[in-house]
């Protein structure tokens, strides 16, 4: 039985970069629109409910946004160190 290639190390870190950064950069927008929500519920419905919801999404979306955006910035260093033009063989 043929087994599948397996992607190179090098291969693998870029994708694995590219992933975490394409979701970040979501979870960034999720958090950028749910502050400017929360900001005009705040001075125009003044609704609790829908203040602490916003306010919740926007924290949570920040938060998995810096989470990813390091874990983003652990791989390109990774990949970096490994397989940059500086390393070494």
């Amino acid at each position: 039985m043929d087994k599948k290639k397996v992607l190179d190390e090098g291969r693998q870190l870029k994708r694995l970069n590219a992933e975490t950064r394409r979701q970040a950069h979501m979870h960034k927008w999720f958090a950028m629109v749910a502050a400017l929500d929360c900001v005009l519920v705040i001075f125009y419905d003044q609704d609790m409910r829908n203040i602490v919801f916003s306010a919740g999404v926007c924290i949570v979306c920040t938060f998995l946004w810096l989470k990813g955006r390091s874990e983003a910035r652990k791989y390109r260093r990774e990949w970096d160190n490994r397989f940059g033009p500086h390393s070494k063989p």
